[in-house]
């Protein structure tokens, strides 16, 4: 179960996590759609980041960044598979999949939320409809 201030902590960190996905891949984007593609759906993990991190400190809890291993482990795997391939295709298939673990996540943390606070709900809510957008405009680059 999940309180207001875990499920701020997880939808924080499921947005540094996607910015941290999109900063490993611009480097390597070609494709001017693709990357302005990129940078809007950071702009908005940003921003929903920035609310979470409001809402954290109306509740006097300090938000926690991913941990370092995540963070590392997230670069090194980027790093493997782009290797082989950075293809447009390859770099949208990677960031739909990024995205839809972000859904996974999200669904099953709304599902044990037991938090009364509407506006954390609606923030995860944004979240996941964010998430679910971002896998839709991935598709046209497929």
């Amino acid at each position: 179960m999940l309180n207001d201030i875990e499920m701020l902590q997880s939808v924080r960190k499921t947005c540094r996590m996607g910015c941290e996905g999109i900063d490993e891949i611009l480097p390597i984007t070609k494709g001017e759609d693709f990357r302005k593609a990129l940078e809007i759906q950071k702009e908005e993990y940003k921003n929903i980041c920035t609310e979470a991190d409001r809402m954290l400190e109306l509740k006097k809890a300090s938000p926690e960044d991913i941990n370092a291993m995540a963070k590392m482990g997230s670069k090194t795997m980027t790093i493997m598979k782009t290797m082989k391939d950075d293809s447009e295709e390859h770099l949208a298939e990677m960031m739909y999949q990024g995205s839809a673990m972000g859904v996974t996540k999200i669904i099953r943390n709304m599902r044990e939320f037991t938090g009364n606070d509407k506006e954390v709900r609606a923030l995860a809510q944004r979240l996941l409809e964010t998430e679910e957008r971002n896998m839709e405009q991935m598709k046209k680059f497929l």
